[in-house]
């Protein structure tokens, strides 16, 4: 008898799966690497060619409080002592003499090694890195610094730099040293040497994490003490004192202390150690994590961390990163145990169960390695970090490789089944699957790749990686999962001599199956009914999706029971609002005007060097002084508040700038005595200049010496605010200044050049359409009204332009009369027509001829076009910038962008996918028409989905976005299955109608497991506090449903009515016959083939040869 010839599987199997598994720890590890580098920062989700994140880059390298940490706490008053210890333990006083003597103070210094190297001491106990101490049994002491790069610290004092990798491979390669030689040896590059001092004290060679601190309290004693800001006396009468102290509280009430007066704060920034690790940072120890350095700082203070109240930006960063990991560590074990009852509840075996799980669980862990190994390296465009969209990738590849391994153990049940033997099952099985699957994963890798169009980064990353995980769970479908098959068959071998007998069905896949045919049987005799009800559900709610809204928000991503969630509501209630939107008011060198004397006087060191350099300053008499200067970003902040701020809208707190540390300036005015009083205050102001610098509200461009002034403004929360309409009107408001400032320029420079360059004092100006005269005198009209405005209040920018234009013009001692048409009379008009020698409208009225008076006066000035109406102003780079204008930046703009972004995002990708899809399938089906209504069913969970949520106003974030082509990959990954059992129907001859029973019998059972486990494994995460993943989860199991209504119902009734006939094969010729048989009902068909799948040659059971599907065609075996 001759001896059988052993198939790939029966060889091989053993050496495939030895192989995987030892594949799965580098996966394993590339994971948990990649999740320790989670960074959520809404910064650097646009990309830095966008104006928004470089003006933002701009600002930081410039300011350092955009980037603050508000601390405080129930009964932090200026009486608590733990308020003043706190800030000294994060920001260590300078040493006495007495310190000095008995340590080194290299920490202290500004180019500490520490603080270069960013170097951290892992020395807490149950810090996972803490098993690198003496490591190479030379005693040296480990540290981390910048980039995950090791030190290593000597018993002498040097500090080396570790040229080993922590890779699998190095640390294999250790083994084995410690293996053969006894021990590991350690190579590095000495970097410097220090006092022996910091080996017995290491904590002190770490970087500091906080750069500066400021209180309440000490910024009350600066304004309103005896010398102080406000008190220039250095022996103020207790009354003088009690003046000072309610003006100093009025500017800090809403930043620094509360309404009461009493509860106060400390405001922190970080340096970059602190910024590079958040959660070392300022973390609550998580998920056995070491708690941040902030909340081990407080509790030396004596202040627990349960009552510590935190906000700002870095503390929203770092939330996010904590919340998803929570919410994931904690649903995703309730996902596993859920989807894997569900999987033998469907699969009814435990064998089954477990390889399909293995399949999903190593698809997820390998997309999420894959960030580890190939970002910064193949993908070089991309740095190795995870954010809180990549936490929902494994989840849409664990429910992508599920679907295929379900396939595929679908398909060799069906030839265990058919062909009676388990001989050449697994073989037969990937000849049935390899081509449906591998179109399936590719069709979804281009739907889900077309994310990585998108221009927010985490989107871009999740699009590129999970196309990779997609197509990384075909290695494990056509190598693991036959090769497992192969060892452990979930139905025993015949023993020698007996017949095979496959497991019988369980009762409810017989359920499931009956239930199927009954459906398809439905639809095939009412297939028109069924097609034009879905047409219209499709119709209806794609009509919707025009009314989709977009958000960024950061707080909505958390739960109203979340800890930040809960800090920001006591912050915002306790002392004031807190998310940060910052105006800079530039002002180019050429128009600063510095005192000489006072320039003099700083041991030869200019205030401005560079603006004293500039080339192309204007003359003297066009330029400001340093008060004209900070009157900008005072009128910027006046107005705002006026407004925005709590007398008017409400949206923003009260304003800081740098009047918030200066005495009370003096008034406009045209007088002598007004102008040398001015004057005289400048030069006093100058002197201070450092202060101002010193104050965080001043500083000086580092590329042409044009001065900074910032405004910072604060917006709620936690309140329902549209970023667009705020930012709108923002610049309504403060571009009538700016305006205002041109309008100056243009005009004293018109009459000095009249004057043939002897200047403009005295010059006699009337300015005409002003409406503050009559706003100020009708006490029923006030300034601010809350009702009065389209959407937060009515903004008015005439009177904005008019009043700045009014002082400026006083200030540089022009003789100015004004008309407002609404209080003064004809006369005051007469008046001023007679007696000026220039006229400026502000507001047409029809009492000015401006033609007529243009052949009066010695000139006119038509400044009407001050109204900000959504044109696009000058970004920072552009070199047509004024001299002088405002840079709006902070978190506020970017996400503003951001939300514009995605909605233009979302478009985008899905269109691509659609469009690079379609192509796929007209590839795949070889017709065009065949691929664009083989689409129809895959945009129907879409369409249906997204179009509810707009109807219904649901908002779509970062967080869901992707959804949309992950719902579109997992339709299509049915559609494949469905199409191709279809066509092999069509192929053989059978009916239109009998080649979908034939497809519903093949793939129905595999969609419906698909759906029921990974919908609802999926369905746990709808109850995470966590928003984006509760929001992916819900999203993921009604995309799921919807797809599966797509394929079951609206794909089998397009197919069976007159759209299906494009799925003909070409080369068969159509004859009336054909058409009629594609009508005959369910009932009227013949009988099926006996059996569909073939038998290999080489299984001597039967010499007769079958026929089976191979590449979506037939061919004998």
């Amino acid at each position: 008898m001759q001896m059988r010839r052993p198939t790939f599987f029966e060889r091989y199997a053993i050496w495939v799966l030895c192989g995987i598994f030892f594949l799965v720890p580098f996966a394993l590890r590339g994971a948990r690497l990649s999740l320790e580098q989670m960074k959520n920062d809404v910064k650097d989700w646009l990309p830095d060619d966008f104006a928004e994140t470089s003006e933002l880059d701009w600002f930081r390298d410039h300011f350092m409080g955009e980037q603050f940490v508000l601390i405080s706490w129930e009964g932090c008053t200026e009486d608590d002592q733990s308020l003043n210890y706190l800030a000294r333990l994060l920001v260590p006083e300078p040493p006495t003499a007495e310190e000095k003597k008995n340590e080194p103070q290299d920490h202290f210094q500004p180019n500490f090694i520490g603080d270069e190297l960013g170097l951290y001491y892992p020395d807490t106990p149950g810090d996972d890195k803490e098993d690198y101490r003496n490591w190479a049994g030379e005693d040296e002491k480990w540290f981390l610094g910048k980039g995950n790069q090791w030190f290593y610290l000597l018993p002498n004092g040097e500090i080396y730099k570790w040229d080993g990798k922590s890779t699998v491979l190095g640390a294999l390669g250790r083994l084995s040293e410690r293996v053969f030689y006894g021990g590991n040896s350690i190579d590095g590059d000495y970097i410097k040497k220090v006092d022996k001092f910091y080996y017995e004290n290491p904590r002190r060679l770490q970087a500091r994490l906080f750069k500066s601190v400021t209180s309440g309290p000490d910024v009350l004693a600066t304004l309103a003490a005896p010398g102080g800001t406000l008190v220039r006396d250095e022996d103020p009468t207790p009354q003088e004192l009690a003046d000072a102290r309610e003006k100093a509280l009025a500017r800090l009430t809403g930043t620094l202390f509360g309404p009461d007066g009493k509860q106060t704060c400390l405001i922190a920034t970080l340096t970059e150690a602190g910024k590079m690790d958040l959660r070392r940072t300022m973390g609550h120890g998580v998920l056995g994590r070491q708690v941040g350095q902030l909340e081990q700082l407080a509790e030396q203070a004596g202040i627990p961390p349960a009552k510590l109240r935190l906000g700002g930006p870095p503390v929203d960063n770092v939330s996010i990163d904590e919340e998803g990991e929570r919410t994931l560590a904690r649903l995703v074990s309730f996902s596993v145990i859920l989807g894997l009852g569900l999987s033998y509840f469907c699969l009814r075996s435990i064998k089954l169960t477990i390889m399909v799980f293995f399949v999903g669980g190593i698809s997820a862990v390998a997309s999420l390695s894959l960030v580890w190994w190939t970002a910064g390296t193949f993908i070089w465009w991309l740095d190795p970090t995870t954010d809180a969209v990549m936490m929902s990738m494994p989840a849409v590849v664990y429910v992508l490789g599920l679907s295929g391994a379900i396939h595929i153990v679908n398909y060799y049940r069906d030839v265990v089944k058919e062909t009676g033997t388990l001989r050449n099952a697994p073989e037969l099985t990937i000849a049935h699957g390899w081509y449906p699957c591998t179109i399936a994963a590719v069709t979804t890798a281009v739907g889900l790749g077309s994310l990585a169009t998108s221009s927010i980064t985490p989107i871009h990353k999740f699009g590129i990686f999970s196309a990779l995980g997609v197509l990384a769970t075909l290695f494990l479908l056509f190598t693991y999962l036959p090769a497992a098959l192969q060892m452990w068959p979930p139905d025993p071998a015949p023993k020698k001599g007996s017949d095979f007998k496959p497991k019988e069905p369980s009762p409810t896949a017989l359920w499931l199956r009956g239930l199927g045919d009954r459906v398809g049987d439905y639809i095939i005799n009412n297939n028109i009914k069924v097609a034009v009800g879905c047409m219209v559900v499709f119709v209806f709610f794609a009509f919707g999706l025009q009314y989709l809204k977009t958000s960024v928000q950061l707080l909505k991503m958390f739960d109203n029971d979340a800890r930040i969630i809960q800090d920001y509501a006591w912050l915002e209630g306790h002392l004031g609002k807190l998310v940060p939107m910052e105006l800079v008011v530039r002002v180019e060198p050429q128009v600063l005007y510095y005192d000489e004397a006072e320039e003099e006087g700083k041991e030869n060191q200019p205030l401005n060097p560079k603006a004293l350099d500039a080339t192309d300053k204007l003359e003297p008499k066009f330029r400001y002084s340093f008060l004209e200067r900070m009157e900008m970003a005072g009128r910027v902040a006046n107005v705002v508040e006026e407004y925005l701020g709590p007398d008017g809208a409400e949206l923003v707190g009260p304003p800081m700038s740098a009047l918030t540390f200066a005495p009370e300036l003096p008034a406009a005015g045209s007088s002598t005595t007004s102008f040398l009083e001015r004057g005289t205050y400048s030069k006093r102001l100058e002197a201070s200049f450092n202060e101002f610098v010193d104050s965080d509200y001043l500083r000086v461009d580092k590329e042409n010496g044009a001065e900074l002034w910032r405004v910072s403004l604060r917006l709620g929360a936690l309140e329902n605010i549209d970023y667009g309409n705020f930012v709108n009107d923002l610049k309504q408001v403060t571009e009538p200044i700016m305006d205002a400032y041109q309008a100056r320029d243009r005009i004293l420079m018109q009459v000095d050049k009249d004057r043939e360059g002897r200047g403009f004092a005295n010059a006699k100006v009337g300015l005409l359409g002003v409406n503050y005269a009559s706003q100020e005198a009708d006490e029923s009209q006030p300034g601010v009204s809350k009702e009065g405005h389209d959407r937060y209040g009515h903004l008015d920018a005439t009177k904005v332009f008019s009043e700045t234009l009014r002082d400026l013009l006083k200030n540089a001692r022009v003789k100015l009369v004004d008309h407002d048409p609404n209080f003064h009379t004809q006369d005051r008009l007469d008046y001023i027509l007679k007696n000026c020698d220039y006229v400026v409208l502000v507001e047409p009225n029809a009492m000015y001829d401006m033609d007529a008076m243009s052949k009066t006066m010695k000139g006119t000035f038509d400044v009407t076009n001050h109204e900000y109406n959504g044109q696009e102003i000058p970004r920072m780079y552009d070199p047509q910038r004024p001299p002088i204008s405002l840079v709006y930046t902070g978190v506020v703009p970017v996400v503003y962008k951001a939300a514009r972004t995605l909605l233009s995002n979302l478009i985008e990708s899905t269109v691509w996918a659609f469009g690079l899809i379609a192509l796929v399938m007209s590839l795949v089906l070889k017709s065009f028409r065949a691929g664009l209504i083989s689409m129809l069913p895959n945009v129907f969970p879409i369409c249906v989905v997204f179009g509810y949520m707009s109807w219904t106003g649901m908002e779509v974030d970062i967080g869901t976005m992707m959804t949309a082509s992950v719902a579109m990959g997992v339709a299509v990954d049915d559609t494949v299955h469905f199409l191709t059992w279809f066509r092999w129907g069509l192929d053989e001859g059978f009916t239109r109608a009998k080649a979908i029973k034939e497809a519903y019998s093949r793939c129905a059972m595999a969609m419906f497991q698909t759906t029921i486990i990974g919908g609802l494994g999926l369905a746990v995460f709808a109850f995470s506090t966590f928003t984006p993943t509760q929001r992916f989860g819900y999203l993921m199991v009604s995309l799921l449903a919807v797809a599966l209504v797509g394929d079951l119902l609206f794909l089998p009734a397009l197919l069976a009515g007159p759209l299906g006939r494009v799925f003909r094969p070409d080369h068969k010729a159509r004859t009336k016959s054909d058409d009629d048989n594609d009508n005959e009902t369910a009932s009227e068909e013949p009988e099926a083939p006996e059996s569909s799948p073939a038998i290999e040659s080489e299984l001597e059971e039967s010499d007769e040869p079958r026929v089976y599907p191979v590449h979506g065609r037939s061919r004998p075996a």
